[in-house]
């Protein structure tokens, strides 16, 4: 069986270039992810540990989509193994890219003035997941996503960017939650999808990211 985490990032102004993830590491290893300037003209298609992703790397605005999973990744399966990593460690998800000045949140909310994929990009593109000591062995799909606010004044504006890697947990202990059903988790009309981030601050420090509350260990 696999289980999904969901880390969110959240992008709130137009969306040019958008990213992808060619680059996963852990520890000192580092790893293919998909690359869309390549991957999708080999052939065959490499396997990959990072589900496929679109060449345009376009996004998704349906939540009720199954896409709203892994984009187009569910399309084309299997995907190329997974990646061992134990649990405390941290995965390193490498963005080619993310355009300039979208402020939003990458895995926290909005704090200081500046959105979380501020922070996303100041870090070279590179958002630090932490695989939680606590959580039992076995596999898991990790899923890292950018969610693009500029459009989300209105229903179906808000543009989805996930991204799926499949990793295998070793040692941890033996919390195991349920996970996210994707579709599901979110409503087109929940009030962090349809959101206007242009009120000012006091706005944006109350935003409440969509799916629910984060999991305590």
């Amino acid at each position: 069986m696999i289980r999904v985490l969901a880390v969110l990032a959240l992008a709130a102004t137009q969306v040019v270039g958008h990213g992808y993830v060619p680059q996963i590491q852990i520890g000192s290893n580092w790893y293919a992810g998909w690359d869309v300037t390549k991957d999708p003209y080999t052939s065959p298609a490499p396997l990959r540990p990072v589900r496929r992703t679109p060449n345009d790397s376009g996004f998704i605005s349906d939540v009720t989509s199954s896409r709203i999973t892994c984009s187009i990744g569910n399309e084309y399966l299997p995907a190329g193994g997974t990646l061992s990593v134990a649990a405390g460690a941290t995965v390193y998800v490498h963005w080619n890219t993310w355009p300039d000045g979208h402020y939003g949140i990458s895995q926290d909310v909005y704090s200081g003035g500046k959105w979380g994929n501020q922070r996303l990009v100041a870090n070279n593109f590179t958002a630090a997941v932490t695989i939680p000591s606590k959580l039992a062995a076995g596999n898991y799909l990790l899923r890292h996503e950018n969610l693009a606010l500029h459009g989300a004044t209105s229903l179906n504006g808000a543009q989805f960017y996930p991204v799926c890697i499949h990793l295998t947990v070793t040692g941890g202990g033996s919390v195991s939650p349920s996970g996210l059903a994707f579709p599901g988790a979110y409503k087109q009309n929940d009030p962090g999808i349809l959101f206007n981030p242009y009120q000012g601050d006091a706005a944006n420090q109350a935003y409440v990211a969509p799916g629910g509350a984060v999991y305590k260990f």
